[in-house]
């Protein structure tokens, strides 16, 4: 894809609802960081957004990626302004965020999410969401967490692998919370 045509296309996602949008940019964005070999892995709400079907939403996108230099230029060619942590389009409100270059959860369990025929993103495992989710339930007390972190496992149960969940338990705490989901949904 070239830059010229990736501008034509980032302005064509006025017409588009938030979610495609944010799905359009971040394919766009992975397209043309592939040759350079950097795959920027979708992480945090938007995630959580496309695991649940829409349920939960989200204003940004989250990248984990190494490369944070290489991004930061495409972006910068893509006309995207940065403010802070924030790299942002106001014509197509679009707002991007790098928090890490590090993916916290598994390389190996990354999802290659087909958009379109043409178009592909790179998602975090939604494993990985859950244990996050999972953890911020039990060690911060986050009510929402513990919410989304379940809906995230009646959404996707059937294929979830639960000996990957039950085998990357960090506490006991975690343990009990973790059964106690599987007992919610299972027992129904």
């Amino acid at each position: 894809m070239l830059l010229s045509q990736a501008l034509v296309e980032l302005t064509k996602t006025k017409n588009e609802s938030k979610l495609d949008s944010m799905l359009i940019v971040a394919s766009i964005i992975t397209k043309l960081l592939e040759p350079k070999n950097i795959k920027p892995i979708i992480v945090g709400g938007l995630s959580v957004e496309i695991y649940t079907m829409g349920d939960y939403t989200t204003r940004d996108i989250d990248f984990v990626s190494d490369g944070y230099k290489e991004i930061e230029d495409l972006l910068y060619s893509l006309e995207f302004s940065k403010q802070g942590r924030h790299f942002y389009r106001d014509d197509i409100e679009i707002v991007i965020e790098i928090p890490d270059s590090y993916l916290a959860g598994s390389l190996e369990k990354v999802l290659k999410m087909k958009i379109s025929d043409s178009r592909y993103v790179y998602v975090e495992s939604v494993e990985d969401i859950i244990l996050d989710r999972l953890r911020a339930a039990v060690h911060w007390k986050s009510a929402e967490d513990a919410v989304w972190g379940f809906t995230l496992m009646v959404k996707n149960f059937e294929n979830i692998d639960v000996a990957y969940l039950k085998n990357h338990i960090e506490s006991v705490q975690e343990r009990a919370e973790l059964e106690n989901w599987i007992f919610r949904i299972t027992k129904e």
